[in-house]
């Protein structure tokens, strides 16, 4: 039987951001007083929906509009044909969607998903939420005015609800707490993964134990941007099974430097507790668990070095835990300013703008910070999540090593200090030996058969899928210049051209044909698109004949600027209006033959 102050909260999660959100509206819900679990869909008995009452659903969006991992059998459970189209008729539920409106299919899944069951006859109390990671205040710019809507139609429902002043209550996840052991145990040095070293496996993902083989420069010393090619190899006899396209996903850890600061922060301010000290994690609501790799205690060492993320930007709800705690008037104000619908813009300079890290926060708000205790800091901080790579080489090659191309992450803000990419400076301090967890995915792309002509338009690190791509053609002697042409941009041919005698051996084999801009080697400034408008004339060509296009690298402006470069040759060349244009490669865009991977 369910209760009736039940809420369900289900996720599906690529990269644990749904996940998370999906745990923040779950602490909303609490706050509420409200019951009920926070599951990924697939860990969710779904013949039990039929008698839920009231559900959100928050679901990630992944590649060319796919649903994540952790929510396919859910969804294939939901298309069943036999399902009667009032199964649902008790439920009441919104669906949030989290998308990145530079894709295409623009949260699809969160579309589907909120489509699919008001056919199966549940409820919508509001539209799908579509948050977009491009806007300037990123997901929470359209869940938090999404979630005060919900819970205020849900009081038609249940009218004694409160739901004024959400965050001005603490609901942790878990009940946390301190050993306080002796420090003559400690030592820092060469931790293992807290996620996987001692076996821990889940439904969605196999971890890989490798070793780096390699890590160089691909760009001149005297280049502004440190792009690194790094080989793992495998630690076991087993071949790593990848195709062209796959994705190697790994958790980085905080630099040490990051780490000494956080515990300065602690010693500075008199907060008794110290990387010695373990922590504790145990179950405080019952539809709330703890994960395994936090089931028995870990050193704060381990959790600062691998849990917690140090070069994180604040979001507001930060702000909110700090004003919890603080007894200086200012700074109480100010963190209840940031925290505030009215104080978005406020936090948009503070913050997100200027790449503030919550590190830098902490300092700047130190009177607060005096007051933190360890259950409000296991809530401040967001975990690191694990980041995404295009494997750059073929398993044909070598199954036992694959590469990634990493464009180290460095830049200048208003503030003294540069902005430091956590991930992709770990990666470039990486030496030759060292052990790593890591896991494969199936990627995004997915390529034709050899042959069907392939136009594939990588700039920069964008070159990774294409180059495991090529590598595996050449391997298996089927690669032809006919078939795959290849546009890389950069912004000199003798500083950034990754991968530049591998390339220039495929044309002189005639295995490709390649068609390079490079954007400062001349006063005008070339790029991708203009290499794109100037073989129109062969573009047109092969497009017309079943020809694929790919596109993969920065989200920023290129994608566009590529679109728009073959609107301008269907339509200069193939002699199609700007309306027939634009249905083309709209055509093209559903049917797979323009796949679009972007970062």
């Amino acid at each position: 039987m369910i209760e009736i102050n039940r809420i369900l909260v289900l996720y599906g999660s690529q990269t644990f951001t749904a996940q998370e959100i999906a745990e923040r509206i779950w602490r909303k819900t609490k706050a509420l007083g409200f019951k009920g679990p926070v599951l990924a869909m697939d860990d969710y008995s779904i013949p039990q929906l039929i008698h839920e009452k009231f559900a959100i659903f928050v679901s990630a969006t992944t590649g060319q509009g796919d649903e994540p991992d952790n929510m396919k059998k859910f969804w294939k459970f939901l298309l069943r044909k036999n399902l009667p189209s009032n199964s649902l008729r008790n439920l009441k539920f919104g669906v949030i969607g989290l998308g990145d409106s530079s894709y295409e299919k623009f949260n699809f899944v969160g579309k589907k998903l909120n489509k699919r069951l008001i056919q199966l006859g549940a409820t919508p109390l509001l539209d799908v939420g579509l948050c977009d990671y491009q806007h300037d205040l990123g997901h929470d710019a359209v869940l938090e005015p999404w979630l005060d809507n919900f819970f205020i139609e849900l009081k038609e429902y249940l009218p004694d609800i409160k739901t004024s002043n959400l965050n001005d209550n603490f609901i942790p996840k878990w009940k946390v707490s301190l050993i306080k052991n002796k420090e003559s145990t400690f030592n820092s040095i060469d931790y293992e993964d807290i996620y996987f070293a001692k076996g821990q496996r889940n439904d969605y993902l196999e971890p890989k134990f490798l070793t780096v083989e390699r890590n160089v420069r691909t760009t001149h010393e005297t280049h502004f941007q440190d792009v690194r090619l790094i080989t793992f190899r495998s630690n076991s006899d087993e071949k790593l099974e990848f195709k062209p396209g796959d994705i190697f996903n790994i958790r980085p850890r905080n630099s040490k430097e990051d780490i000494d600061d956080l515990f300065g922060i602690f010693q500075s301010h008199c907060i008794d507790i110290k990387p010695h000290y373990k922590l504790l994690v145990e179950e405080y609501h019952d539809d709330m668990s703890v994960p395994d790799f936090l089931q028995e205690p870990l050193t704060l060492y381990e959790i600062a070095e691998q849990y917690w993320d140090l070069r994180a930007y604040p979001t507001q709800y930060v702000f909110s835990l700090l004003a919890l705690v603080s007894q200086d008037q200012l700074e109480r104000d100010k963190c209840k300013e940031l925290s505030s619908a009215a104080g978005q813009e406020e936090w948009l300079n503070y913050c997100r703008r200027p790449r503030r890290t919550i590190l830098e926060v902490l300092h700047d708000f130190h009177k607060s910070t005096s007051k933190l205790t360890i259950d409000i800091l296991f809530e401040l901080f967001s975990t690191i999540k694990p980041r995404s790579f295009s494997i750059a080489s073929s398993a044909l090659l070598n199954g036992g090593y694959f590469d990634i191309l990493v464009a180290v992450v460095k830049y200048n803000t208003k503030l003294k200090k540069p902005r430091l990419g956590l991930t992709s400076n770990w990666l470039k301090d990486l030496k030759i030996g060292d052990n790593v967890y890591g896991w494969i995915k199936n990627g995004t792309f997915k390529f034709p058969d050899e042959n069907v002509p392939q136009i594939l338009i990588g700039p920069g690190t964008g070159l990774a899928p294409f180059r495991s791509l090529l590598q595996e053609r050449v391997a298996q002697n089927i690669a032809r210049k006919e078939i795959y042409h290849l546009f890389f941009g950069c912004r000199y041919k003798d500083k950034d051209f990754h991968c530049k005698e591998e390339l220039e051996k495929m044309v002189e084999e005639g295995k490709i044909s390649l068609y390079c801009a490079f954007s400062r080697d001349q006063d005008n400034k070339i790029y991708v698109q203009h290499k794109i408008s100037e073989h129109g004339d062969n573009l047109w060509k092969l497009i017309k004949y079943g020809g694929c296009i790919f596109i993969s690298g920065n989200s920023k402006n290129m994608p566009d600027n590529v679109r728009d470069a073959f609107k301008d040759v269907f339509s200069e060349i193939g002699h199609l209006s700007e309306e027939e244009s634009k249905e083309m490669l709209q055509m093209l865009e559903k049917t797979g033959r323009l796949q679009v991977e972007t970062w």
